[in-house]
């Protein structure tokens, strides 16, 4: 397996066999940068769970509470945190659903559905995506489109919307439309029928917490980055979120070169939120959430062939 240096773009072959399924940290024998890899698991037997899961978010805790909510469920998952890496490890473990973070790292939700469906032996894996900022009042809609993938999850609501979102694309693959489908409300109380309902309740309040807190130390955690790069994480993240929430005025606007008009109320949310969690001063000069805005509309542009 070839592996590339983050920082100078070196490449080196690993053993894929002997270390597969492992996390590591290796140093660039070119630039002398350290950087981690993990390597996906090697190809399962086709009766192993119920299912083969790819998590493909860069917030290792996310994706560990996840996990466990699926394997629970007799699911087997594997992880990637990166856009690299979750093509490389679906290519040799091509997975039935994949669970993909709008904002995540290196490509845009829109981006990410593209590639997987033209990659030969991927053209029928399930695409769940799943929304970016935990925030139970912004954007109480719909998605308009999904960008040809096949559901999404809005990150409060993976708690008691994972399992049954998932079992209903193994069992049947049915498109989703972006609103509650039939059944789903009755499956999920057959997965949830041996739970009392306080359990449930205290249950849920404690991995919507986990979740809250693993977004904020994602985007603030002191060791890793400075302000600036931790403020466009949150950047990032913010106008993901928009792009799947609002996939129509934003083509239009890119189209029509008035999408600061058709998506003023976005805008404004996003500069409400952003400006919550980084006042300063120095960073509001520094135009970090505005230059996110114009790398998604770039990509989605060149995405739209315009």
């Amino acid at each position: 397996m070839i592996v590339k240096c983050p920082s100078c773009a070196a490449r080196f072959r690993l053993d894929r066999r002997k270390l597969a399924g492992k996390r590591l940290t290796l140093r660039c024998s070119r630039c002398r940068s350290s950087f981690r890899v993990e390597l996906p698991r090697e190809p399962l037997a086709p009766d192993s769970g119920r299912g083969l899961i790819m998590l493909a978010h860069s917030d290792r805790e996310l994706c560990r509470m996840m996990e466990e909510i699926l394997t629970g469920a007799r699911m087997v998952t594997m992880t990637a945190h990166d856009a690299e890496s979750v093509l490389q490890g679906m290519a040799v473990n091509p997975p039935q659903v994949a669970i993909v973070d709008v904002a995540l790292q290196g490509l845009y939700s829109f981006e990410v559905v593209e590639k997987i469906r033209s990659r030969p032996g991927l053209e029928q894996v399930k695409i769940i995506l799943l929304s970016s900022v935990y925030n139970k009042t912004a954007y109480k809609r719909a998605p308009s489109s999904l960008y040809n993938a096949d559901d999404y999850i809005e990150k409060h609501h993976i708690p008691d919307d994972l399992v049954p979102k998932v079992n209903r694309l193994l069992v049947d693959a049915a498109p989703a439309s972006g609103r509650k489908l039939k059944g789903e409300e009755e499956q999920r109380g057959q997965v949830m029928a041996n739970i009392d309902q306080a359990a449930e309740r205290q249950l849920v309040a404690e991995v919507n917490e986990r979740i809250r807190t693993a977004e904020e130390q994602q985007v603030e955690g002191a060791a890793e980055g400075t302000d600036m790069e931790r403020a466009g994480r949150l950047a990032r993240i913010i106008v993901s979120d928009i792009a799947l929430y609002c996939q129509e005025k934003l083509d239009a606007g890119i189209q029509g070169g008035n999408w600061n008009e058709l998506l003023a109320d976005e805008v404004r949310e996003a500069r409400r939120l952003f400006g919550e969690r980084f006042p300063q001063q120095k960073i509001q000069n520094a135009k970090i959430l505005e230059k996110a805005f114009l790398d998604l509309l770039q990509r989605r542009q060149q995405e739209l062939g315009l």
